[in-house]
């Protein structure tokens, strides 16, 4: 008996390895055959005012220096709304109250972010600042006056000549922000609702033959009219922009769908409609740049529970995946002439804060919404100091999100060139949505691949070698954990593993993991001065004659693509024989004492 039991808990054993290992085999790759152009792609952030200090601390300013975002959106969303940029916060005297928040003006902002980064300024066209010399609580006659409006380009004008100033004129301008919703918040975009005798009465826009709003008896009716206000008022204040900054970029507030038949279809379809049938907006519809829209998982959206285990873990995750997927059909409504600026996302149901689940979702997130297509340009996740970006403390340090950008931005930075990675074993992780998820990005100095895995399984022979045409030392960068679902870690703890390795054509995806493999260009690279070294004649038919001042050692000779040709261990009298390669163009890496360097040759 006892025999028996033994074989049996040995085949028990056995059946549970194989399961195990079924994903140990070599999960093989290729590359999509199209290749998008991502040099005017940003991923960065939205940034707001919060209690504390945040832009002045000299850890946060470092952990924003190692997140490297391409773009961060001053002085925030809806803030932008109350804003007065010469005081860096808001303006007094409204129904918002300061309260505690931290005071950020405009050279505080510049001074603390990376030299690359580039800036999106919210011009605040829904009240006027103190500089323009109206009142915020003016009457609406003085507010939608077309001196208001141009007493504020007067004062936005002053905005950006601040940043300037400041060392960072900004990349781009948005016009307002969540307009559609017409409350409060909108100032002069406010749809106002009044009960006559039982009967709701909608006031929006201004008439300025009657002095007065226009008056409609449906909220999707006033949201019209104030959307052509929107338009008219954003008119005027792009085409004074415009004359002093002709290069700057523009984006209108638009928004993703509602229920078909709500106020935000209703602006929507005002916006377009005008932008491209409409005579009057015909300049501005060829100033803009881009659209904007706000996405947010909320209380509405998929699961509610907050997670405390794998199987839940692997649910919040794939909804990063899902969600812009769900949502393709937002991104099919912008017009093919406009770039989608995804100025606000993220997730305020809050079922995985402060866990590896929330990096890894802002991961999946980032891919899915590139996967929409080439109109996405600008994905700024909401906000830079959410306690999933960056956990308080002395120092603060990077929580799951700010270590997910830090990836992303390893791997995107700079780049001009994405493709997307199929993996040809790549089970289900939960609920349709798929295991492994990658791109490949490019440019004239290396390759990168950004790889996620969103399951619970280890796929430990993932191929990559195919994946690249430049022939550098493959460096793996990984980031990953058994136990995504654990509240309050962030960089430097037990629970997220950091791994930094050379590899050699393929890798272990761990489960739930981002990871970052890079390959340097080896042909962009010169360790000594290329004039130290002269070869000719160039174009050559037989022999090469190579002049330096340094010893010749070692002469390797590739094909454009990077695939080595011809290599010599010796070079006699400075010469070498290339008669029998085809005619091209080559690279080649010439080797001396003193250091390598590359030079372009042409065989005829």
């Amino acid at each position: 008996m006892k025999l028996i039991e033994t074989i049996k808990k040995s085949l028990t054993l056995l059946f549970f390895i194989s399961m195990m290992t079924t994903y140990g085999q070599t999960v093989t790759t290729t590359l999509e055959a199209t290749i998008r152009d991502i040099s005017e792609v940003k991923i960065g952030f939205n940034r707001r005012s919060n209690p504390g200090s945040w832009w002045t601390d000299g850890s946060f300013i470092n952990l924003v220096a190692e997140m490297n975002p391409d773009v961060v959106r001053y002085p925030a969303g809806t803030q932008a709304n109350y804003w007065n940029w010469n005081t860096g916060q808001f303006i007094e005297n409204t129904d918002k109250v300061w309260g505690n928040k931290e005071v950020v003006t405009i050279p505080t902002f510049i001074n603390a972010l990376p030299n690359r980064t580039k800036t999106v300024y919210v011009v605040n066209i829904a009240r006027p600042t103190p500089a323009t010399g109206a009142d915020v609580n003016a009457s609406e006659a003085i507010l939608k006056s077309d001196a208001t409006l141009n007493l504020k380009i007067t004062d936005m004008l002053n905005a950006i000549n601040a940043f300037s100033q400041a060392g960072k004129l900004p990349y781009a301008i948005e016009l307002g922000n969540e307009f559609y919703f017409g409350n409060i918040e909108s100032g002069i975009f406010q749809i106002q609702e009044v009960d006559n005798n039982g009967t709701t009465e909608y006031y929006s826009g201004w008439d300025q033959a009657n002095n007065a709003p226009f008056q409609s008896s449906s909220k999707q009716d006033a949201t019209d009219i104030t959307a052509l206000f929107y338009l008219e008022q954003a008119k005027v204040i792009v085409n004074a922009i415009k004359m002093q900054y002709p290069n700057m970029k523009f984006a209108l507030c638009t928004t993703k769908s509602g229920n078909g038949n709500s106020a935000r279809e209703r602006w929507n379809s005002t916006i377009f409609d005008n932008l491209q049938n409409n005579p009057e907006f015909t300049n501005l519809s060829n100033d803009i740049d881009a659209v904007t829209q706000h996405h947010y998982l909320n209380d509405s959206y998929g699961v509610q529970t907050v997670i405390t285990n794998n199987t839940e873990a692997k649910v919040a995750i794939a909804e990063g995946i899902q969600y812009p997927v769900d949502k393709q059909a937002d991104y099919n409504l912008v017009p093919h002439n406009y770039k989608i600026w995804y100025t606000e996302y993220g997730e305020v149901k809050e079922i995985a804060e402060e866990t590896w689940a929330s990096g890894l979702r802002y991961a999946a997130l980032v891919y899915s919404w590139l996967n929409r297509g080439d109109k996405v340009e600008q994905l700024h996740y909401h906000h830079i100091s959410d306690d999933n970006v960056v956990q308080v403390g002395s120092p603060m340090q990077l929580a799951p999100i700010g270590i997910a950008q830090k990836l992303i931005a390893q791997a995107l930075v700079d780049m001009t060139e994405m493709q997307n990675i199929n993996f040809t074993t790549n089970p289900i992780s939960v609920n349709g949505v798929e295991s492994l998820f990658g791109y490949k990005f490019k440019n004239a100095e290396k390759e990168t691949l950004l790889i996620i895995n969103i399951s619970d399984t280890d796929f430990t022979d993932v191929q990559i070698d195919n994946l690249f045409t430049y022939t550098g030392t493959q460096n793996l960068t990984q980031y990953h954990s058994t136990q995504p679902y654990v509240f309050g870690v962030a960089e430097g703890d037990a629970n997220i593993i950091s791994t930094d390795a050379t590899i050699f054509n393929t890798f272990n995806a761990r489960r739930f993991s981002i990871n970052v493999v890079e390959v340097e260009n080896i042909l962009s690279i010169n360790d000594i001065d290329e004039h130290s070294v002269a070869m000719y004649p160039n174009p050559v038919t037989d022999i090469l004659t190579i002049d330096s001042n340094a010893m010749l050692q070692h002469i390797c000779v590739y094909s454009i693509n990077g695939a080595k040709v011809f290599t010599t261990e010796k070079v006699n009298n400075n010469t070498i024989d290339l008669s029998a390669l085809t005619s091209g163009m080559y690279i080649l890496k010439i080797e001396t004492n003193k250091g390598s360097v590359f030079k372009k040759l042409i065989k005829i």
